[in-house]
């Protein structure tokens, strides 16, 4: 099964404006044919940068919910994300 990697982080360093590290925090999601939630982002983090092991979909709330209708991902590509402190990413299988 592959799996959704996510970097927490808390702020963009410089002009070039690139994610500062190490970060804050950093967890993984199973992608799979059930919808699976992160841990919340905890204080701070502004951003998040996710790593998709294989094609997916995502959405972003305090109780988010992926479905193959939401924000699709390619595999092996890294996206960054303003986010809110407390909210949740949410991944399914595309």
């Amino acid at each position: 099964m592959a799996n959704l990697h996510i970097t927490h982080l808390v702020y963009a360093a410089g002009e070039l404006q690139i994610p500062q590290m190490p970060p804050v925090y950093e967890d993984v999601v199973a992608i799979g044919a059930s919808a699976a939630s992160s841990a919340v982002f905890k204080p701070g983090v502004k951003y998040v940068c996710l790593t998709p092991k294989a094609d997916c979909h995502v959405s972003f709330g305090e109780a988010p919910t992926a479905t193959t209708s939401t924000k699709p991902l390619t595999a092996g590509n890294d996206y960054f994300f303003g986010v809110t402190p407390g909210h949740k990413v949410s991944v399914i299988a595309a």
